[in-house]
């Protein structure tokens, strides 16, 4: 895992499933300088303020951070934040993510501001609670155990229940239930060939309809969102098969393995194959 000033900074690009850290942000040292991304990330960012103040700005307004200020960043949401000028300490504890479409319903939160939910705990047993889960997710990620992702992605599911329940929302605000049911058909098989206008047509929409609100719901587009479940499933194959890139590839509803390695390239910076030896190199 890279040092947290590199992960956080503008120029860094993530590319794991989940990447969690821990940030003590202290004036004058290596961690202390303003993170702007105007244009967000393709995924999830939750964030917790642990200790110190900061400041956050969602390109209108300005948000003193403290102590148990939890922020939810949605893709393409602005990032801009920093510690107070007249504090000494920021410290906060963060994880990026690319959810499941099973966890959409946790993500909506009631109080959501330009892309960026917003929760105060004021209660410090929740507090130390959902401290702990950071802290549990960050600790996972560092082991050398070789499902650390697939671990570290049910403690985030957890983090992100005991979040919603902590807002004390009865019923979260719905996401449409014409994109959950596009998701399920294409988890259920993502593989398939079909194009947008078949999913439109299952969920009686127009195509451009339902490219508008899909990407309104999920921040990216429905034939992006599909790259993305198939790639994480290239990473499985890759990591506990033996199957060659072109198998993989054609498995995958991609008959030309170019592409194939090109997209793949593009979500996760490096080749299949480089992906698969740097794998089996790092876990021996």
């Amino acid at each position: 895992m890279l040092p947290n000033n590199l992960n956080l900074s503008p120029i860094h690009a993530f590319r794991a499933e989940v990447v969690a850290g821990i940030t003590q942000c202290e004036k004058g040292n290596d961690l202390d300088f303003t993170v702007d991304r105007a244009e967000g990330m393709e995924g999830y960012m939750l964030q917790l303020t642990t200790f110190g103040k900061g400041f956050m700005f969602d390109g209108s307004d300005r948000l003193p951070l403290q102590r148990g200020q939890l922020l939810l960043f949605s893709p393409k949401a602005a990032h801009h934040y920093y510690r107070q000028p007249e504090y000494q300490f920021w410290h906060y504890k963060w994880v990026y993510f690319s959810p499941p479409s099973r966890w959409l319903k946790w993500l909506n939160w009631s109080n959501t501001v330009r892309g960026i939910g917003r929760i105060q705990l004021g209660d410090n047993q929740y507090f130390q609670e959902i401290s702990q889960l950071f802290t549990k997710l960050e600790t996972e990620l560092k082991s050398s155990h070789p499902l650390k992702q697939t671990m570290a992605a049910s403690l985030l599911e957890y983090l992100l229940m005991k979040c919603v329940s902590v807002e004390q929302i009865e019923i979260a605000p719905p996401l449409d239930s014409r994109i959950v049911k596009v998701c399920d058909l294409i988890l259920a098989n993502p593989a398939a060939k079909h194009n947008v206008q078949y999913f439109a047509d299952k969920v009686y929409l127009s195509e451009s309809r339902l490219s508008h609100l899909f990407k309104q719901a999920l921040g990216v587009g429905l034939v992006q969102w599909r790259d993305m479940q198939r790639i994480a499933e290239a990473k499985k194959l890759l990591y506990f098969s033996d199957m060659s890139v072109n198998k993989i590839a054609k498995s995958l509803g991609y008959e030309d393995a170019l592409y194939f390695s090109k997209v793949f390239k593009k979500y996760q910076g490096v080749s299949p194959a480089r992906f698969r030896n740097t794998q089996q190199r790092e876990n021996g």
